[in-house]
């Protein structure tokens, strides 16, 4: 009788066991999976970073033209503004390529900005104090998008932390 309970035991204790192993196999093969998930990510991120800076880089250059354009005037400034806004469509596009959608969405508001601005000039033929003020208009965008191509540049690929609170 005692045989067959300390047969008994060892059986249970040896499933025990295995089903024990069985969970820390998959808890591993779980958290591997995501670690190459996270490391595919950050490979990723990295190969894109640099065509990223040098698209934003171009952007934020072409737009910075434009404000000063603003705030040192032109004989033509309207026709000035149209035709450095037509060129900054093409760097537009190539932010819009490389992305992220933040980063495409504060350029395309920065455009907006400026085809505004540009609208007004032709409308009103501003003088300087004026067109001191329209560069404000444009400016504000062009920090938007400095700091969503920042953001974008800073990512490292790692998930968002997750907070849990009590109780949960």
């Amino acid at each position: 009788m005692g045989a067959a309970i300390g047969g008994g035991l060892a059986g249970l204790t040896a499933v025990g066991t295995s089903w024990f192993s069985l969970r820390v196999a998959r808890l591993q093969l779980k958290s591997q999976e995501s670690e190459a998930a996270r490391q595919r990510r950050f490979e990723s991120l990295r190969e894109r970073r640099e065509p990223r800076a040098k698209a934003y880089a171009d952007f934020m250059a072409a737009g910075q033209q434009l404000v000063d354009l603003l705030l040192r005037g032109h004989e033509d400034l309207g026709g000035a503004l149209i035709t450095h806004l037509n060129a900054m469509g093409k760097l537009r596009a190539a932010v819009a390529i490389w992305g992220p959608g933040p980063v495409a969405d504060a350029a395309a508001e920065f455009m907006v900005a400026g085809a505004m601005v540009t609208a007004r000039v032709h409308r009103e033929n501003p003088s300087g104090p004026e067109q001191f003020i329209m560069s404000s208009d444009v400016s504000g965008p062009l920090n938007k998008f400095i700091e969503a191509a920042q953001a974008a540049l800073d990512d490292d690929g790692s998930p968002e932390p997750t907070v849990s609170s009590p109780g949960r």
